[in-house]
């Protein structure tokens, strides 16, 4: 009798099917991973460095601006499209009742893959949120 060699047709199978298992438990929670990094990497950086940019233009006129250009950020005055392509920030007041000389709110727009993650914002008085929710770490 000859010793058998290699791998059979089911076990080929049974060990493919682990593998998709394994594959389509692991993938959802990469992805989260992935959003939850361009976050951290792209969008909040990014917002951080307008509401600097803000807070310098404040201490010089007396008044935030909704307009990017004033910021030095691109050359549309609605919003700035980040170098990544991942978020659209703009800026508006932080509510009806507030005008822009006392606050400014930034939303960052995710755009692309990004879209799942949600909104980020961030206001003049240091209020953070993801999708509505206060703090971005989560």
């Amino acid at each position: 009798m000859s010793k058998q060699r290699g791998f059979n047709l089911i076990e080929l199978m049974v060990v493919l099917t682990i593998v998709g298992i394994i594959a389509s438990v692991a993938m959802p929670s990469y992805q989260q991973y992935v959003l939850k990094t361009y976050r951290k990497d792209d969008g909040m950086p990014a917002l951080l460095d307008i509401m600097r940019a803000q807070e310098n233009y404040f201490a010089n006129k007396y008044s935030y601006t909704d307009d990017m250009v004033f910021l030095n950020y691109g050359a549309n005055s609605a919003a700035y499209t980040i170098p990544s392509g991942r978020y659209e920030i703009s800026a508006s007041e932080c509510d009806t009742s507030t005008p822009l000389t006392a606050c400014v709110l930034l939303t960052a727009t995710p755009l692309g893959a990004q879209i799942a993650d949600g909104n980020l914002t961030l206001n003049s008085r240091g209020i953070r949120q993801h999708k509505g929710v206060d703090g971005w770490l989560k």
